[in-house]
């Protein structure tokens, strides 16, 4: 019965309903938000690391992969201690640099290895599978194929400066790399022919990527975390002057990258938990003062403090109840909105997210809201259920 009368409560006042809902429903929608981008960019890392392929990561002294120009200095040291490691199936050296076609600039990276799984071939063939001939092969990403208007089979000529000697290519293959920026240009050859271009860069490497062995189940893509710590470990202690990460412990290193954004979301994650807080007491509140007659007749008819209170409770749940309704919608709408003007920034790599809208986030911030929103109830439930009734009726009579 009690709940027939906290709905009629909610309704006898139709505008200050609708504006408490639109409050409630920013609030929830805005702490959703908050949890998606705060947890949408780890997902969206730890989603193109693993594609990647590869669990170990060994990096110039303080540096992530291509985070700064630093190179490994002797990288052919690194790739000896991987060959004697048993746990490693195999590596790949990578190292960046930047090229030219006539006035086009391109990333150009060199990689050395029996095996690569760093990117996709979407048309042709990768640079091993290719015939060789006089002309080394590359691939290229659609970016680079697009402006130099090149396509597989065609020939390009690249030079390291603009007054250095040209060297001609052919094009063996189409790629795609999920690391790749929306507009960057990328062209993949083997390390050798980096080091003939740039030879002031020999047995240099931006990074080394290791792909441990994994045990014989298909649904095992990568080998147990034990197994990448250990050689992880055991790569730091043999090369101290180097960075040398795990999976998940690059996973830790790229969270002081999103510090910022971590912040930036618990702070209005914190602001929207309190307006729930505030506007849920303060409705209440005046809810309850604009009724005190009333409640004090139902007291004198017998309802117990317990059902009084219970009646202020059920009016907080039920306008929690539609601002979860009404917030769940606006945010997912609102974070689809919001990634697409984010992701268009052209420093971002392609198919990176802010915000990923899923269901998770959306109950977890109904969950906190109504927390906030039962807490805030408690006060003005208490005071309903303490009125003094031969007081308040006397005042209402005269």
């Amino acid at each position: 019965m009690m709940v027939r009368v906290a709905l009629r409560n909610v309704m006898r006042h139709r505008l200050r309903t609708a504006f408490t809902v639109a409050a409630l429903a920013i609030a929830v929608a805005l702490l959703a938000d908050m949890l998606m981008l705060s947890n949408g960019m780890e997902k969206t890392f730890y989603r193109v690391l693993s594609s990647v392929g590869y669990e170990v990561r060994v990096c110039p002294w303080g540096t992530l992969p291509f985070s700064t120009d630093a190179a490994i200095a002797e990288s052919s040291r690194v790739v000896r201690a991987l060959d004697d490691e048993p746990h490693v199936e195999r590596w790949l050296r990578v190292l960046g640099t930047t090229l030219y076609s006539d006035s086009t600039s391109l990333f150009a990276m060199g990689i050395d290895g029996s095996e690569q799984s760093l990117y996709t071939v979407t048309g042709g063939v990768d640079l091993n599978a290719a015939p060789a001939d006089d002309r080394a092969n590359v691939v290229l990403n659609e970016n680079a194929a697009e402006a130099l208007g090149v396509d597989v089979g065609d020939e390009i000529e690249l030079r390291t400066g603009v007054t250095s000697d040209r060297t001609a290519f052919v094009v063996v293959g189409i790629i795609a790399l999920a690391f790749d920026l929306p507009q960057q240009r990328t062209i993949v050859m083997p390390m050798d022919v980096v080091y003939h271009l740039r030879p002031e860069m020999r047995d240099a490497a931006s990074f080394v990527l290791v792909k441990l062995k994994t045990p014989a189940s298909p649904s095992n893509s990568f080998a147990p975390l034990d197994d990448q710590r250990a050689v992880a470990a055991s790569l730091a202690a043999e090369f101290p002057e180097l960075s040398v990460y795990s999976l998940d412990q690059l996973m830790e290193a790229l969270q002081g990258q999103l510090a910022y954004f971590k912040q930036f979301a618990l702070v209005l994650s914190t602001i929207s938990v309190f307006i729930t807080f505030l506007l849920i007491a303060v409705v209440l509140t005046i809810g309850v003062g604009e009724r005190r007659g009333e409640i004090a007749a139902l007291r004198s008819m017998g309802f117990r403090r317990a059902s009084i209170r219970g009646m202020v409770l059920a009016e907080s749940a039920i306008l929690l109840a539609m601002g979860a309704v009404a917030g769940s919608i606006l945010g997912w709408i609102l974070a689809g909105r919001l990634d697409r003007i984010l992701t268009q920034s052209p420093s971002l790599p392609a198919g990176y997210r802010f915000f990923i809208p899923e269901p998770r986030e959306i109950a977890i911030a109904v969950v906190i809201t109504a927390v906030a929103g039962a807490i805030a109830a408690l006060l003005p439930a208490v005071f309903a259920a303490r009125i003094d009734i031969p007081r308040t009726l006397h005042e209402e009579v005269v």
